[in-house]
């Protein structure tokens, strides 16, 4: 392989995820069971609207209202929805700053208004920079694009504005499914399995 562009997925890869927080909290401040809100979260489309930009933060508390049957603030919403970001290990950042001496570093992530606001809050708290631009040369987020991994239109959009071939570059990614859709369009990958695996990645490129 002839790599010169490594693209990084954001939670699960980068930042500590768990989404299981998420769906507890959701569960407490709801009174529903967890298993309800599961099936939720699986069924209604609100959160995939929400994570391509096609409703807005004030739209997307409103239907998680609806949804979960509750009158919480906005403040009791947006801690339950971030309740699944973790920290961002300070050695990872150390890392992508590495690799742009000799790559182009660019971050591809599902996200939303929200969730983009409480991470930079956490990577101020670790490294004392105020976005991820700082750590990456390009960063795409899905509600910025509209558009939506796993789907083929997201990572050729990301090749057209970073001029990029797509034979050129590897993706990191927590999720299969988000592999497939990188391959289909002639991406390199590499699944991220453990929280330390990204530190392998010289052995793939």
């Amino acid at each position: 392989m002839n790599i010169n562009t490594i693209i990084f997925d954001l939670g699960g890869v980068i930042i500590n995820l768990d989404e299981q927080a998420t769906v507890r909290a959701f569960a407490e401040l709801s009174g529903k069971p967890i298993a309800q809100v599961v099936e939720m979260y699986q069924v209604s489309d609100v959160f995939k609207r929400y994570e391509m930009g096609l409703i807005s933060s004030v739209e997307f508390r409103t239907a998680i209202r609806q949804l979960m049957e509750t009158d919480a603030t906005d403040d009791v919403i947006d801690q339950a929805w971030n309740a699944m970001l973790g920290e961002i290990p300070m050695a990872r950042l150390d890392f992508m700053l590495q690799l742009q001496k000799e790559y182009s570093v660019l971050i591809l992530s599902n996200t939303n208004e929200i969730h983009e606001t409480a991470f930079n809050q956490i990577l101020a708290e670790v490294s004392g920079k105020a976005s991820l631009h700082d750590f990456a040369h390009e960063v795409y987020f899905s509600h910025r694009l509209h558009l939506r991994k796993p789907n083929a239109d997201i990572y050729e959009e990301v090749l057209r504005q970073s001029g990029k071939s797509a034979n050129e570059c590897i993706f990191l990614d927590d999720k299969p499914e988000n592999l497939k859709g990188a391959a289909s369009v002639g991406i390199h990958t590499m699944h991220i399995t453990t929280p330390d695996h990204i530190f392998q990645l010289t052995d793939h490129v």
